[in-house]
């Protein structure tokens, strides 16, 4: 923690990436990103004014509209051909009269039907029971919630929310309506009837809406919270999908506000305008990333600067590069190869600087290692392959003298030709031990002389010896030390089944394991008895042979194990690597493996 935290301690390379980052890339980037914030929040401040002062429009116009619509219904209220339509009682005296003043009434809201293409219908209904539809007719609606609050309204005009209605051809509408209760002009408590005049809220958000490019999407909306108007009609009538946004209204008022707003990782700012006059909200959504698309060329130039004072900094360690780290990575290089024992290692020298000081130092350590390597290390392997063969024939005689023990018996009790038998099988196996003088052979010619050994042992034993040989074919190529099975049946015979009356059965499997060959001996003899593994093998001779030939031609990678048995018996597994050639084995050896 120390050496990372002190400067002198980096290397070269690091301490250049740091100095370029901390007073070049660093300043560049806090410089860029300060230009490019304050030029944001700049573009988002006029954004959200220009939305307000868009959103004024709006609320100017839909107060005229609104306006508009409530004249009508003053006229209407002072129409002395609509009061005399609501006093006059439905009779079929009445009849004519009544279609005279239905004509009349009919022309004059026809105007203002054809001359209002968002009015959707107009209704008179009268306390008397007669009513008037004129526009769209209707087949259902369901405006009597409204109705009845109008009449609390008592002759002033009441707005109701968006609703939906359906017309006599089964299209279903959304519509805001005015209802407005026509009293009698000489006694202003007494109601005639009711006006109902109704208009397409699609249709007016049409008329409202005006082409702003910074709001994305506008809703008018009543101090409830719901819908009134949207481009959307499905979503009329229904509560705005923010519930903050509609507390924030409700808490406002009427007085207009700004609001934050995220849908989609996509942040919107919200202004809201209350509409004068009206139970309405107007509500515009400003999306940021498209506002700040205003600021690309400003963008495009910070990013052409980075790009140009990067490039220069890429130079920069271009240069630092190859002058010096291209050096410093060429000596790791070959300091690598020499790890790996390949003692042609050299390191081009150009220059007298630290680095090339260091290069020619490199190269006379290589030569004193190559010096020391013919003349020491290899006297050393010798040395190691004579101690080798000593170890390996130690073993030969141990197994001749009880080999001809056993032929010694087998002569008394059989006649000549079987001992001849015999004595044929035993000097194939003194061929393979052999091996004219080479310590290594092949897994296939290792087994043969074991399964020669254990046919010897059966002619002594006959039945009381079952012995099964099983090898992996991809591993019978394979390169081991001679004598390594047989001893281990060896150690079986004379010792695991020692004053043992039952059955002999031993059990050799030998198989690859990734890179290493597997050789398992097991029997089913009294076993090792208690003690540790290394305390089995240092008390036996066979075994301790076996392990010291194995480390001193693999060295650690080589391992002689007693492994548990579930069953009575014993098991031995002897492990190391796989080689199929013995160039294989010059190369592992010359490795310093």
């Amino acid at each position: 923690m120390k050496r990372l935290l002190s400067f002198s301690g980096w290397k070269l390379h690091w301490k250049f990436f740091f100095i370029f980052f901390t007073l070049v890339l660093v300043p560049i980037f806090a410089f860029s990103l300060y230009i490019y914030s304050e030029a944001n929040q700049a573009i988002q401040l006029q954004a959200v004014n220009n939305t307000r002062g868009h959103l004024e429009k709006i609320d100017q116009n839909i107060s005229a509209f609104t306006s508009d619509i409530e004249d009508i219904s003053s006229y209407m209220i002072y129409s002395e051909d609509i009061r005399s339509f609501l006093r006059t009682e439905e009779s079929p005296g009445n009849r004519t009269y009544l279609n005279d003043m239905e004509r009349r009434i009919t022309g004059f809201t026809t105007f203002h039907l054809t001359s209002k293409f968002y009015l959707h219908s107009i209704s008179l209904s009268s306390v008397n029971g007669h009513h008037l539809d004129m526009g769209t007719p209707l087949k259902e609606n369901q405006e009597d919630v409204w109705k009845v609050k109008a009449e609390e309204f008592a002759g002033k005009p009441y707005w109701s929310d968006a609703y939906k209605i359906r017309d006599a051809w089964g299209r279903d509408r959304k519509v805001v309506s005015l209802f407005r209760v026509i009293n009698d002009v000489n006694n202003v408590s007494l109601p005639l009837g009711m006006v109902t005049i109704r208009f397409d809220a699609l249709k007016f958000y049409e008329l409202i809406d005006t082409d702003f490019k910074n709001l994305e999407t506008m809703f008018v909306l009543n101090h409830h919270g719901q819908v009134v108007m949207h481009p959307d009609e499905d979503m009329i009538g229904k509560p705005y999908p923010d519930e903050n946004i509609v507390k924030a209204i409700i808490r406002n008022g009427d007085k207009n506000s700004t609001l934050q707003y995220e849908r989609d990782d996509v942040n919107y700012t919200i202004v809201t305008q209350p509409v004068a006059g009206a139970d309405l909200v107007i509500l515009g959504a400003v999306n940021e990333k498209s506002v700040a698309e205003g600021i690309t060329s400003i963008q495009q130039s910070i990013l052409i600067m980075m790009i140009a004072l990067t490039l220069f900094g890429l130079l920069a360690i271009f240069g630092f590069y190859y002058f010096n780290i291209r050096r410093i990575r060429e000596l790791t290089r070959e300091t690598r190869q020499l790890e790996r024992g390949d003692f042609s290692a050299n390191v081009s020298v150009g220059s007298s600087d630290e680095i090339g000081l260091l290069g020619m130092r490199f190269n006379k350590m290589v030569e004193r290692l190559r010096y020391l390597i013919d003349n020491e290390y290899k006297m050393e392997l010798r040395n190691r392959e004579s101690e080798l063969k000593l170890l390996q024939s130690q073993i030969n005689p141990h197994f001749l003298y009880n080999t001809l023990d056993m032929i010694r018996w087998t002569a008394r009790l059989e006649k000549a030709m079987e001992t001849s038998k015999l004595i044929e099988q035993l000097s194939k196996m003194f061929r393979i031990s052999l091996n004219r003088g080479k310590p290594w052979i092949t897994l296939k010619d290792e087994l043969t002389y074991s399964q020669g050994y254990l046919d010897l042992q059966k002619r002594r034993l006959g039945k009381k010896l079952q012995y099964t040989l099983y090898c992996d074919h991809a591993a019978m190529g394979s390169i081991m030390l001679k004598q390594t099975i047989q001893p281990l049946i060896e150690n079986s015979l004379h010792h695991g089944f020692e004053n043992m009356r039952t059955e002999r059965k031993i059990y050799i499997r030998c198989f690859r394991d990734d890179q290493d060959l597997v050789i398992d001996v097991l029997d089913n003899g009294k076993g090792f008895g208690e003690g540790t593994t290394m305390e089995s093998i240092q008390s036996g001779y066979a075994l301790k042979n076996i392990q010291d030939r194995l480390l001193i031609a693999f060295g650690s990678r080589a391992s002689l194990t007693i492994e548990d048995k579930p069953s009575p018996g014993a098991w031995v597994r002897v492990r190391f690597p796989y080689l199929e050639t013995e160039e294989e084995i010059e190369v592992w050896k010359s490795a310093g493996e």
